[in-house]
């Protein structure tokens, strides 16, 4: 397959060499047959060699926007456009634990409850995958909601706590980005995972996933989890015990 696309991608490039020399030509000799006068032909040659260029700046402009804007579904059918730079705001903030600049953040562009990486994590997710309380009640308050069929896709994260206390969580602040610090130590349960936790469930998070093939519970999640740093404190039975008590 990666061969087929280098191919096609050679193909590609070789039309548009052709196409661009071709224009290259018809503006050269436009050019000389307005010298001569001759302003009819002149002109439509011209024209001719102008139509490679404007293409390729409505593709670039095309693609500049959409790297700036994306669209995003909402509940109702309609669509949102959320401005990365307001993304890129909102990944600031995490990074620097601002929950209320977060907050006043989402209440002036409440579409970015819609947004999704190339992961397809939301804001939501990110909180569920980070232990946080906090940033789970923002996308909750912003209209996120966990395990709740009746609710948009978009803003309903299903299976949620098999995410929880995620490793991989901080691919939401993309997944390049070296100088973003996790937000707990694997295996190590802390006050706030056990709230985070809690939290989550007495919001809706279910805590039993049955689909075809597989079933998977919140105690076997977190049990496995619990096991990663080699240690198995009283925090870890507590939150295993609080799994027990939910499922």
């Amino acid at each position: 397959m990666a061969f087929a696309g280098m191919v096609i991608g050679a193909i590609f490039i070789i039309i548009a060499l052709i196409i661009y020399a071709i224009a290259f030509s018809e503006f050269i000799v436009g050019i000389i047959l307005l010298i001569k006068k001759k302003k009819v032909p002149a002109i439509i040659l011209l024209v001719l060699s102008a139509i490679p260029a404007v293409i390729t700046v409505i593709f670039v402009l095309v693609n500049v926007f959409n790297n700036h804007f994306r669209k995003f579904e909402t509940y109702d059918g309609n669509t949102v456009t959320v401005n990365m730079s307001h993304v890129n705001q909102m990944y600031d903030l995490l990074r620097e634990k601002d929950m209320d600049g977060l907050n006043t953040l989402l209440d002036k562009h409440p579409e970015l409850i819609y947004f999704q990486d190339i992961n397809h994590v939301t804001l939501l997710e990110f909180g569920v995958r980070s232990c946080s309380v906090d940033v789970m009640e923002i996308a909750y308050d912003h209209g996120a909601r966990f395990d709740e069929e009746t609710v948009f896709e978009h803003l309903v994260m299903n299976y949620s706590m098999e995410s929880f206390a995620d490793e991989t969580y901080w691919n939401f602040i993309y997944s390049y980005n070296d100088d973003f610090e996790p937000w707990f130590t694997e295996g190590e349960t802390t006050d706030e995972i056990i709230e985070a936790a809690k939290f989550a469930v007495d919001h809706g998070a279910e805590t039993v996933w049955d689909r075809p093939g597989i079933k998977w519970d919140f105690v076997e999640q977190i049990e496995s989890w619990t096991k990663r740093d080699g240690v198995y404190s009283d925090k870890d039975k507590e939150l295993v015990r609080y799994a027990r008590s939910v499922c």
